[in-house]
């Protein structure tokens, strides 16, 4: 079936006089041949995804070129309406193309009469059963001899290469239920069904499944190295001196600035601080402004300090440290990209009532260049805040159609001479500077804590995405740093928080949810096998998975590591996500998930990021660990049984009919009841039975 809405999801109608049609290629739908801008590059870049296996076939060849346009666009259609244009990064776009390649000489291979949506699942399985061994022969002669260096000859695929295959039939599905295309899968893959489709033939190549996942791809950096690297930085941009030189730029952004030079190339300043400074003419402007910036030292640096308390090189060498710090804390706590962190301008954070710091930044491979909403709080806007301060100009009320740079740097000397024209000045830091001020940084770093070396001696930017996922994650975890856990406790309903806590696709919020899945199932299996072999008295968890993880253990016998090794993994696979929340766990296993209190029944979903404690207080998938949640649950207890107090000493009314009254009550028993069954000592009581 053709869908004729197919051209109108794309494209709108155009004017015919339009002069970029006669100058600019159109792309087509149907043609195999794309004209795609790099914004970054800003070059127009010609990709040709077509293969002389599937030439002749206009169904496959309109299948994979209306494939490609929504994949480049991600979903959205043509950059430009009215030249039907498309926007994408040079090594995205490319990848994709051999993606495509892939899909179409295996189809026309082993379905070439077939419409995609008359594919099963055991089609599907052999389509990325041979990709992963490397079955197929897709590449042209262009290809081969453009593309031999990076394509593997033997061996198995990379996970990359199979994820954007996955995504793509899955994708297709929903392009070809919403009109976007006219033939797409009739289902869609989810992860485990890829997983027990690879797993053996990973097996056969004496790989795991988890081994070959991770790959090459950068990996987390350790949770106990990035919290003493992120404390550093926090130490950085709290220190004294940076403090000072906030206030210093400040002042001298003010109408009683001081003279740079004065200060730090004719001492006029000094001779003022040691009582020689002889008045002349207008001195009693610069003595009143001596006197201030002198008083501005003294509450800093206390009265006995009569000098300056810094060279200006060290000031740029501070600040220049500040940066790095910086850098450090935005890569860590909002899981920007380096490339984002130099496109983000000053001007563009506004807070507001909610505590919601609004910052706008060029998402350049994730939305085409175009301007997205990034929420920023707690140690972030922090960060920020800092760099806005620290510069001779002020950043955030300049001409509005110049561009000011966050990581611009207007700290030296030469921003304060009459000569400075802020228009010719280089005030914007490349994604390469960005990159050396981190790894200065944890150079310096490695050598404070020398004992980190061996741990993990190097940092890549993109380390800090997957990182920050951990951190979101784990942002009530006991272990956790009370600055990130107070930061992420604050921006969890912010914007990039959402993006990594819901089901959209992320590779490192994925990656990280697995990890920790994994982690607590080894943790309860191996409590529950220690309890039962009477090791411990206690489990470190409470509820009904740590009950499932018992009567797992006690129906298994268990004779080998690799035994063990299964049973933790057969219990983690069982688990259909995991969601954490300050007083617990929710960890809904993939059988019992309708069961949860959060379960809609009208569309059969689990809300579970919506739920609260009165509700996950008393489901079957909620979980909690001592050490992590007790001092949180009894927090919520006291704060509803002071809320009972109040209504009792200022209502005359029935309480058995007042619905907050009785929330709060059976929010206290709640936390009781948890308490409890978490063998707590502590006592939550309200003041009426």
């Amino acid at each position: 079936m053709t869908d004729t809405n197919l051209l109108s999801n794309l494209v709108e109608s155009y004017e015919s006089n339009d002069e970029a049609l006669s100058t600019q290629h159109l792309n087509e739908i149907g043609s195999l041949q794309f004209t795609i801008h790099d914004p970054v590059l800003n070059k127009d870049l010609s990709i040709n995804i077509s293969h002389p296996s599937y030439e002749s076939n206009d169904h496959i060849r309109r299948t994979l070129s209306e494939l490609y346009i929504m994949r480049v666009s991600k979903g959205l259609g043509w950059s430009n309406l009215n030249t039907q244009s498309l926007s994408g990064r040079k090594y995205t776009i490319s990848g994709l193309r051999n993606v495509m390649l892939r899909f179409g000489v295996w189809w026309v291979k082993n379905k070439p009469d077939s419409k995609l949506s008359e594919w099963n699942q055991s089609d599907v399985k052999h389509f990325l059963q041979d990709v992963l061994e490397l079955k197929l022969d897709w590449q042209t002669e262009i290809n081969r001899e453009r593309y031999a260096f990076c394509v593997k000859k033997d061996g198995l695929a990379s996970r990359t290469v199979l994820e954007e295959i996955i995504l793509c039939l899955n994708q297709s599905c929903e392009f070809s239920l919403s009109g976007k295309m006219q033939d797409g899968l009739s289902f869609q893959f989810r992860e485990k069904q890829v997983k027990a489709i690879l797993r053996p033939i990973l097996k056969s190549y004496q790989q795991t499944y988890e081994d070959w996942k991770k790959g090459d791809s950068w990996s987390s950096i350790p949770i106990p190295v990035a919290m003493l690297l992120l404390n550093d930085a926090i130490e950085v941009i709290r220190d004294k001196k940076t403090a000072f030189l906030i206030e210093y730029f400040q002042f001298q952004r003010s109408d009683m600035y001081y003279s740079v030079f004065s200060i730090f190339e004719r001492n006029a300043f000094q001779r003022f601080c040691d009582g020689l400074w002889r008045l002349k003419g207008s001195g009693a402007r610069d003595l009143s402004n001596a006197e201030a910036l002198l008083s501005l030292i003294h509450k800093y640096y206390g009265t006995s300090c009569n000098t300056f308390p810094m060279t200006h090189e060290e000031i740029r060498l501070w600040c220049k440290k500040v940066y790095q710090a910086a850098v450090i804390i935005l890569l860590l706590l909002t899981g920007a990209r380096i490339s984002e962190l130099a496109s983000m301008k000053a001007g563009d954070l506004t807070y507001s009532l909610d505590g919601l710091w609004d910052f706008k930044s060029e998402i350049i491979k994730t939305n085409h260049g175009l301007s997205t909403i990034r929420g920023v709080h707690g140690l972030a806007a922090e960060a920020v805040q800092v760099l806005e301060e620290l510069s001779y100009i002020d950043k955030l009320n300049q001409n509005e159609d110049l561009d000011i740079f966050l990581f611009g740097r207007f700290f030296t000397k030469p921003i304060k001479e009459k000569s400075f024209d802020i228009y010719s000045y280089g005030h914007r830091a490349s994604t390469a500077t960005l990159s050396n001020m981190l790894k200065e940084f944890y150079a310096e770093f490695l050598e404070r804590h020398p004992e980190i070396k061996a741990i993990w001696p190097n940092v890549h930017p993109h380390q800090f995405r997957h990182t920050f996922a951990e951190f979101a994650l784990r942002r009530f975890d006991g272990n956790v740093h009370e600055a990130i856990r107070r930061h992420f406790r604050h921006s969890h309903s912010s914007f990039m928080t959402n993006i990594y806590l819901s089901n959209k696709v992320d590779e490192a919020y994925i990656y990280a949810q697995e990890t920790m899945i994994q982690e607590i199932a080894e943790q309860m299996i191996n409590d529950a096998r220690n309890l039962l072999n009477e090791k411990i008295t206690e489990p470190r968890f409470n509820g009904a998975a740590m009950k499932a993880a018992l009567e797992l253990l006690d129906a298994t016998v268990i004779t080998s590591e690799e035994e063990l090794h299964n049973v933790i993994e057969e219990f983690a696979n069982g688990f259909e996500k995991i969601v954490p929340h300050e007083y617990g766990y929710c960890m809904p296993r993939t059988k019992t998930i309708s069961q949860s209190q959060c379960f809609d029944k009208v569309s059969k979903v689990a809300k579970l990021e919506e739920a609260g404690f009165s509700t996950c207080s008393s489901c079957v998938h909620s979980v909690q660990e001592i050490n992590s949640h007790e001092a949180s649950i009894v927090q919520i207890g006291l704060t509803h049984a002071h809320q009972m107090k109040s209504i009792e000493a200022t209502t005359s009314f029935n309480l058995e009919n007042n619905k907050q009254y009785q929330a709060s009550m059976n929010a206290v028993k709640n936390a009781e009841r948890v308490l409890k069954r978490m063998n707590s000592d502590k006592i939550i009581a309200s003041s009426k039975e």
